[in-house]
């Protein structure tokens, strides 16, 4: 564990969920064959298409369109759109086509496995803190077994903007009005979701240096480092 800056007392604790609280990488890599098996075969027009292709059309929107940045529902499903729309199919078929493979990306993308660690880290957590939820990802938290853990589940939604934009921020506030923004740890592995949205929002941030972001990313740095879910057990209790 590294620090960065002093830590402050904590009284409330947010988790990131994807490849903090379990390695999200190859449960994407799954949902994504699903969905490109289920494309091809369902609109054979976008046969000639790669899982490539798809995945560069996604980032293509994510860099024009900063509400799909930070929303990866309304992501994949405008991504899905967008191919079905230049397939050449009906306004009615890509609305059609693009629900239906929404649906089947979301039922691979909730085949997550949490470890008993996790399990136990929460449950001994939940004993001292209030424990919310902040994630841009679109897991079905009570199906993978983790809702119960959590008095607030926030993810993006029409009128609620994904991290580091500082609405679940400052709607986890709201749920907790006794606490000020220095008394919440943000727990993560994004450096600008999670590191600088926390960071924006007043907030204290805990980088978790085994998910997907990488030091040369960060714009701020966080509170503290650590490097396994045990060494934020053991600080925080």
């Amino acid at each position: 564990m590294q620090f960065f800056r002093r830590l402050r007392p904590v009284q409330a604790l947010s988790f990131d969920l994807d490849d903090t609280l379990y390695d999200n990488v190859p449960v994407m890599i799954r949902a994504e064959q699903t969905l490109y098996d289920f494309l091809r075969t369902e609109y054979p027009q976008t046969a000639h298409w790669s899982i490539r292709d798809w995945a560069q059309r996604r980032s293509h929107l994510m860099l024009h369109d900063n509400r799909l940045a930070s929303d990866m529902t309304a992501l994949r499903l405008a991504t899905i759109e967008q191919g079905l729309q230049a397939a050449g199919l009906s306004a009615a078929a890509v609305k059609q086509g693009a629900e239906a493979g929404l649906a089947v990306f979301l039922q691979a993308r909730n085949q997550v496995t949490i470890s008993p660690q996790v399990h136990q880290l929460l449950t001994q957590l939940g004993q001292h803190y209030p424990l919310l939820a902040l994630s841009n990802g679109n897991v079905n938290v009570a199906s993978i077994g983790l809702a119960d853990y959590f008095s607030m589940i926030l993810q993006p939604a029409p009128q609620r903007r994904g991290k580091p934009h500082p609405d679940m921020f400052l709607e986890a506030q709201q749920h907790l009005p006794q606490r000020q923004p220095w008394q919440f740890l943000h727990i993560g592995d994004s450096a600008t979701a999670d590191v600088l949205g926390a960071q924006r929002a007043g907030w204290q941030s805990a980088w978790f240096s085994g998910g997907l972001g990488h030091p040369e990313q960060f714009k701020v740095l966080p509170t503290l480092r650590f490097d396994d879910l045990n060494e934020l057990r053991d600080l925080l209790l």
